[in-house]
């Protein structure tokens, strides 16, 4: 039954490739020779389980918080020269063995990254948080200084709550009506707002990041399928010995699906001219695995 699955799944990805085009992305794909397996990381879909796994059998087993980073040399993706030279790269270095991907509503990935851009870890790791708060728009623009000065006070708290310097309860005193603090941390608006001018792979399409329609994967796994899906694919990917690893591990998005009343609550908070570009954008992401528009 999970087999005629997930043939029905790739006969539905192959019909949306025949009768769409599909924009080309980065020719993403880790290769585990060793395990004649490679896999597509789909982020906020499960991936920080995959992660831990490949980072603990081939790196290092003591490594608490492992980054992708630390499986570069297995790593094959296409950033430079032509687009036909990174396919023919990525389709022969994953010749002989089974490829697969894990994806995950592509709204609720979103709320899953939001959930965790909050706090101060994100918002010194990334730029992107500084940035966008930062143009807020001020109701007294004479105060932009005073406002301006208070965010960077709260920025180099938050450099000092990670080193453990202060209690991370206690935040600096600011304005009530300043805007760059009003939340201290990016609104879900504002992350729509940002996706239409930034590439970034916590919130790519699947059906782009991992060449869906170049790279015919053999197994894509849906994460609302969880636990007969992943038991299935751990089994037919040879792992069956370690499939303990991948339902007790705690991350971000495995048994942590978003109820329809929770998607709701954060496509309400969008404008009509925003949803309808989360569906424009996520079209053949939403045609491919079976999830509706917003």
């Amino acid at each position: 039954m999970l087999e005629e699955r997930f043939k029905r799944r790739n006969q539905q990805i192959e019909k949306v490739c025949s009768n769409n085009k599909v924009k080309h992305g980065v020719h993403m794909l880790f290769n585990f020779r060793p395990l004649k397996i490679s896999w597509c990381p789909s982020f906020k879909a499960g991936s920080t389980t995959w992660k831990h796994y490949f980072v603990h059998k081939f790196v290092d087993p003591t490594i608490q918080l492992p980054t992708l980073n630390l499986l570069n040399k297995f790593k094959t993706v296409h950033t430079y020269g032509t687009w036909e030279g990174g396919a023919t790269r990525y389709s022969s270095e994953a010749k002989g063995t089974l490829r697969y991907t894990i994806v995950r509503h592509p709204i609720v990935r979103i709320i899953s990254f939001w959930k965790n851009a909050q706090g101060c870890r994100e918002m010194i790791a990334s730029s992107l948080h500084k940035e966008i708060i930062l143009k807020r728009t001020l109701p007294l623009p004479n105060n932009k200084a005073s406002f301006t000065a208070e965010f960077r006070e709260y920025y180099e708290w938050c450099k000092m709550v990670l080193q453990h310097e202060v209690d991370e309860n206690s935040p600096p005193a600011s304005s009530p009506d300043n805007p760059y603090l009003n939340p201290p941390s990016i609104t879900f608006s504002e992350l729509v707002d940002k996706m239409r001018t930034t590439y970034n792979g916590h919130w790519s399409p699947v059906s782009e990041w991992c060449e869906l329609c170049t790279n015919k994967l053999d197994y894509v796994s849906k994460l609302e399928g969880e636990p007969w899906e992943l038991w299935y694919l751990v089994d037919r990917l040879g792992l069956w010995e370690d499939r303990n690893e991948f339902l007790s591990r705690k991350n971000s998005a495995t048994g942590k699906a978003s109820t329809e009343s929770e998607l709701e609550f954060f496509t309400n908070q969008l404008s009509a001219n925003q949803r309808t570009f989360l569906n424009v954008f996520f079209k053949h992401d939403n045609l491919m695995f079976g999830y509706g528009e917003i």
